[in-house]
């Protein structure tokens, strides 16, 4: 039906043109989008180290603790504050206890909704690295490249007693600790075992593998995953 208004054909016609122009816009951003590459790991195994040098190769950004400065900025709580809830299992009755704090802290259920948030943001803009904090749990699996680093117990040992300045016993006490505290976390918000190799889409050992070689593996299977967005690599 021909419509005889024509300052409303205008209109129909304009908005008509934004539409298509904002979905061709959103088309070609998902098109040059690069999605994020998710690094879970165990304690000892290298994870920090191999996501420092993926981040010099592909000059991304990497985000491991700093995202706990970001979330506390954002809640305005303390960074100290958040740090006892990140990556650990902290029990209903700590957070029952908080209530009757004079000046209550964020319960871990919160600063888990937020760290939903602050990685999906990160998902939807692209071209990071996230390290830890149940990221392969958040973002769908075809929207980011999902990596678990795992080492030989010997490995991950002498790693830690090096780098803490620790002896043997200390650091398979940390190494235990930290692992089950991580296994805990996912488990509780997420309900995922962390140790299940069918939630990632790499699994590496780096007690066989050196690291910058595990660096060249994630470099490869991500233009394996997503071929025409890594050409310039």
């Amino acid at each position: 039906m021909k419509i005889k208004n024509p300052n409303l054909q205008i209109i129909i016609e304009s908005q008509i043109n934004q539409w298509f122009t904002k979905e061709k816009e959103k088309l070609e951003q998902k098109k040059s989008k690069k999605p994020p590459i998710l690094i879970s790991r165990q304690r000892g195994a290298g994870g920090l180290t191999v996501a420092e040098r993926l981040s010099e190769i592909l000059k991304w950004p990497y985000y491991d603790k700093n995202i706990i400065k970001e979330i506390a900025e954002t809640v305005g709580a303390e960074v100290k504050q958040l740090a006892f809830l990140d990556e650990t299992d902290r029990n209903i009755f700590t957070e029952f206890l908080n209530v009757f704090r004079r000046d209550p802290e964020v319960s871990q259920d919160e600063y888990v909704q937020y760290l939903k948030r602050f990685i999906k943001t990160l998902g939807e803009v692209g071209g990071s690295i996230i390290v830890g904090r149940g990221a392969e749990c958040i973002l769908p699996p075809q929207d980011a490249l999902r990596i678990r680093l795992v080492g030989e117990l010997d490995t991950r040992l002498r790693f830690a007693a090096q780098k803490y300045s620790l002896h043997e016993e200390e650091a398979l006490k940390l190494l235990n600790k930290r692992d089950q505290e991580r296994k805990k976390f996912v488990k509780r918000h997420f309900d995922k075992d962390i140790d299940d190799p069918t939630n990632y889409d790499l699994v590496i050992n780096t007690g066989y593998l050196e690291l910058d070689g595990a660096v060249e593996l994630i470099i490869t299977a991500y233009k394996q995953k997503f071929p025409g967005i890594m050409k310039e690599l």
